[in-house]
């Protein structure tokens, strides 16, 4: 009997634990593969912005073609599945906005490395600023922090110091820092990349307190940055929530049949159907605030 029960409470756990640490590695796996030196290479070949670009800095494995057909077959599945609970123009509106909504998602998640950057961008700084004080080079700076900064973890900030460390080896200092002002999903990056080309043009050591100075601001203006950026996240999270109760609301108002009955009503279609643009309008509204404001 107790060999019995060890077998099922061992069989329990391993149930239980187990397909979360293959979906752990699995994700540890997903996040180095999207955050690698070849990756960074791969993107810098394609023109930012673009949906392949986007697609492939997201870590989605589809072509740009099946991407888009998967919203549009979102977007009517979207509006045939509310039509019973929204009829008519309301339904339609749905369906729009739940074929918007992959390539916002997409957005936000290349946006994730920008602000992934901007975490890690006030310790880079540091190190940068320190090794050409110290009489290295910037290949070899960028190279050493990208280094140092892999042994924390995956992030996209080492495989863009590492491969722009590589093409300072290859190509003219000018075309590489710049190309990486291009391609940096990140303001402050660019910035960053067009110092150390202004600190090589001006002779090095003639720079050196400058550099010191700016890079303390640049450090103290993305710490002050990183704060807000993570107080807008509490902004848009009650943008995201406020819709979700008023629907949760109005399901429970449509059991009445009076309601449901005048939901077949073209007046009515209209104001619901301005209800859900005008919190559309006002999330895109606020997500846009927030962006600019952090």
């Amino acid at each position: 009997m107790i060999t019995l029960s060890g077998i099922l409470v061992g069989l329990f756990v391993y149930v239980l634990f187990a397909p979360k640490r293959v979906r752990r590695g699995e994700a540890s796996q997903r996040i180095a593969e999207l955050y690698s030196l070849e990756m960074a290479r791969s993107l810098s070949e394609l023109k930012p912005g673009s949906l392949e670009y986007k697609l492939l800095a997201a870590g989605v494995r589809i072509q740009p073609v099946t991407f888009r057909l998967l919203t549009v077959t979102i977007a009517i599945a979207a509006g045939v599945i509310s039509l019973p609970l929204l009829p008519g123009l309301p339904a339609l509106i749905l369906g729009v906005v739940a074929g918007y909504l992959p390539y916002a998602w997409l957005d936000d998640r290349v946006k994730s490395r920008g602000r992934e950057i901007d975490r890690l961008l006030p310790v880079a700084v540091g190190r940068i600023t320190a090794g050409l004080l110290a009489g290295s080079s910037i290949p070899e700076v960028l190279q050493k922090t990208g280094e140092s900064l892999e042994i924390e973890g995956p992030n996209p900030l080492t495989a863009e110091l590492m491969l722009t460390a590589a093409e300072l080896r290859s190509k003219e200092r000018q075309q590489a820092l710049r190309g990486l002002a291009a391609r940096s999903p990140s303001t402050s990056f660019s910035n960053l990349a067009y110092l150390l080309d202004g600190y090589s043009e001006a002779g090095g050591n003639k720079y050196a307190e400058v550099l010191q100075q700016i890079s303390q601001r640049i450090q103290q203006i993305l710490v002050a940055r990183n704060r807000a950026v993570a107080k807008a996240g509490d902004a848009l999270l009650s943008a995201r929530i406020i819709p979700i109760v008023l629907l949760i609301v109005f399901l429970f108002l449509t059991r009445d049949p009076l309601i449901r009955a005048s939901l077949w009503s073209l007046p009515v279609q209209a104001v619901i159907s301005a209800g859900i643009g005008m919190m559309v309008l006002g999330y895109l509204l606020i997500r846009s605030i927030v962006s600019e404001a952090v």
